[in-house]
């Protein structure tokens, strides 16, 4: 088990995990590129159609993978070797369970395709239930590897996933050009990543048996009836939580292949794959500090747990701000000179893009907070709340305004729930502070960043600039303007003072690393 310090387990994972999302995110724009170049763009809309369709399915997992990790948090920190053992059995039966219901839900949907995906190209018509049925395998293969991936995350060993991710990503995304170049076949392009992707789970699991072995010794052991009926309370409520979620972030492809066909679903889809590519990028820091989180907030003074709640939530604004600045400024300027003016959308279509980005961005340390505290019963319903309000939105927005309308309605109905709640829930539970300390804040960090984009909307409206070299100026200048504006705002805050020391304090090992 893992006897490294909070920050060394800290710094491993976020360097991995920024390393593996660089890795994708080169190779995930080449691949792109050349998927473009070679297939219909109806093939892309039939990937994110489809994608979301399983996601939905998913469903059955109900939120476990939050209540396992939360189940592990103890015992690990506490090194009870028999209780993680018989935790990851009694997992290893609950995964195979959902397995055989995502697979037979899955099934259940074949006989509608024709009716869900309207007038394909003839040879995606001819090959619908094939491909489909490669998502389906794909998403119930993983299924039988997440209960022994998940002790790496609880265990603050991500790092360990992110260095076989890298490896994966590369020789998939190779083999997948290749077949594009060579061949043009969709077909062969998902069984390269399914068979990437097995490969790699395979890998990882022979790793589990290897940095645990333990694991082999307890083969008796039972999970004790408390700690069951403590899972099974955190199922239900986690449970709601992913329903509502998956409806939220997975009903606009669906509700706009309705409205608008594949077409618009593949228009779309570049934009998610550039944001989606971002966020992973940023959460791969953020997803890195959860083990050390939950050690904080096991072990450490109320004091200690609010302090690094504010450090972690300026971190978030900083990062997402900064981020969404360049989405909403730049995005366009890169679809343009990357695969041409007639994929781009709208400019306020990008800027709700940008809103949901940031809204569910600033969500993050509160969910990390509240996930690591064990809060899951709290807010489970205004979740599914959430999911209900844009669902009925969507439908009716979506039918006035496209795109925009379904994309408007997803932030009302976050707007009106779990973004002011699930703060309230922590700060009021969870840190026993006052939640309009948590709301100050964030106001205050819209209107930073409200000023910030003021400013180089002027700017590039007085100095157009366009083409890859005005792409890189545009780039350069958001950045020194957000981070100019932002210090002279914070320069003064504990929070700012803490990120720079941690990192100068990477920086100067770094250093001494290369010298040795």
């Amino acid at each position: 088990m893992n006897n490294n310090s909070r920050i060394s387990n800290s710094v491993k994972n976020i360097s991995f995990g920024l390393l593996t999302q660089v890795v994708q995110m080169i190779l995930g724009f080449v691949s792109r590129t050349i998927f473009i170049q070679y297939l219909a763009i109806e093939y892309l809309g039939v990937n994110g159609l489809f994608s979301s369709i399983l996601t939905l399915l998913s469903l059955a997992e109900l939120g476990i993978t939050s209540a396992i990790l939360y189940a592990l948090f103890k015992p690990l920190a506490d090194k009870n070797e028999a209780q993680i053992a018989a935790l990851i059995r009694f997992f290893k039966k609950i995964y195979l369970i959902i397995a055989g219901v995502v697979a037979g839900l899955g099934l259940l949907v074949l006989p509608f395709l024709s009716q869900i995906v309207d007038n394909p190209p003839q040879q995606l018509a001819a090959d619908l239930h094939l491909i489909y049925l490669l998502f389906l395998f794909n998403t119930v293969a993983s299924y039988f590897f997440y209960y022994k991936i998940s002790l790496f995350h609880a265990d603050q060993k991500s790092y360990v996933i992110a260095k076989r991710n890298i490896v994966v990503f590369i020789i998939q995304n190779s083999l997948q050009i290749l077949s594009l170049v060579v061949f043009q076949n969709f077909l062969l392009y998902l069984s390269i990543q399914l068979i990437c992707q097995l490969g790699g789970n395979l890998y990882l699991s022979q790793l589990v048996k290897k940095y645990y072995p333990f694991l082999a010794l307890y083969k008796n052991e039972e999970v004790e009836t408390t700690v069951k009926a403590k899972i099974f309370s955190n199922l239900k409520s986690t449970a709601i939580v992913k329903v509502g979620g998956l409806l939220v972030n997975n009903t606009s492809n669906i509700v706009l292949n309705y409205f608008s066909g594949l077409k618009a679903v593949g228009l779309l889809s570049n934009y998610t794959l550039l944001i989606g590519l971002a966020s992973g990028l940023i959460m791969q820091v953020f997803s890195g500090l959860t083990g050390s989180i939950a050690n904080v907030n096991v072990k450490e003074t109320i004091e200690k747990k609010r302090e690094v709640f504010f450090i972690v939530n300026f971190a978030n604004f900083w990062i997402f701000g900064m981020a969404t600045t360049l989405i909403i400024l730049l995005v366009n300027d890169f679809i343009t000179v990357w695969i041409g003016n007639e994929y781009t959308l709208s400019l306020p279509v990008v800027g709700v893009l940008a809103l949901n980005f940031y809204m569910v961005g600033m969500q993050n340390a509160v969910w990390t907070f509240k996930s690591t505290f064990g809060l899951f019963k709290e807010g489970r319903w205004f979740i599914l709340g959430t999911a209900i309000i844009n669902v009925i939105l969507s439908f009716i927005l979506g039918n006035y305004y496209g795109l925009f309308g379904i994309l408007i309605s997803m932030a009302i109905a976050r707007a009106v729930t779990n973004a002011w709640y699930d703060p309230y829930v922590v700060f009021s539970k969870a840190l026993e502070l006052n939640p309009k300390l948590y709301f100050t804040k964030y106001i205050s960090y819209i209107a930073v960043l409200l000023l910030v984009l003021v400013l180089l909307f002027g700017l590039f409206y007085l100095i157009p600039l366009s083409g890859w070299l005005g792409l890189v100026i545009k780039l350069f200048l958001s950045l020194l303007i957000f981070n100019g504006v932002l210090y002279v705002f914070y320069r003064k805050s504990i929070e700012l003072h803490y990120i720079l020391n941690v990192v100068t304090g990477m920086i100067v090992n770094l250093k001494a690393k290369i010298k040795k």
